[in-house]
């Protein structure tokens, strides 16, 4: 089969026209995403304030609340999963945010006004990841992104 200049041009254009387009592609869905990108101290000990620092994408710009989800290591083995017992309501961000940074802070063993708390640590030192899953007004959720992992001195 002979392909003419002309059917050579169109097929081009057609191409070029899809590549075009699907580079452009809006990069945002209804569900919101984040990224954990640090967490900050490595060595928390009893009253310390944890900050975790994320990323998140959210198409609506509607995010309301978070969840926080910490697991507990012996070594390699994650021995414990939970959840902070109320999920952060009022992340206080602007409307119509589709994109930005988000830091959720949250106090090591002590209740503090003002900070989510993590309590219920065992008597050992220990190591342990926090994760984190935005929602949006719509209920839609995020994706679920962890931190690094960070040491958990006794109480």
């Amino acid at each position: 089969m002979k392909i003419t200049p002309m059917k050579a041009k169109l097929i081009m254009a057609i191409t070029s026209a899809i590549v075009l387009f699907a580079c452009h592609k809006d990069k945002f869905q209804d569900a919101p995403t984040v990224d954990v990108k640090s967490i900050s101290p490595n060595t928390v000990s009893h009253g310390d304030i944890i900050e975790m620092r994320s990323k998140f994408t959210d198409d609506n710009g509607d995010l309301d609340s978070a969840i926080v989800v910490y697991k507990w290591y012996n070594g390699n083995t994650a021995t414990k999963t939970d959840t902070i017992r109320n999920s952060i309501k009022g992340l206080g961000l602007p409307s119509k945010l589709r994109e930005g940074d988000i830091n959720v802070t949250f106090a090591y063993n002590v209740i503090n006004t003002g900070y989510a708390t993590i309590t219920g640590v065992t008597q050992r030192d220990t190591t342990a990841t926090f994760g984190l899953i935005l929602i949006d007004k719509a209920a839609h959720r995020s994706n679920y992104s962890e931190s690094d992992r960070i040491r958990l001195k006794k109480v």
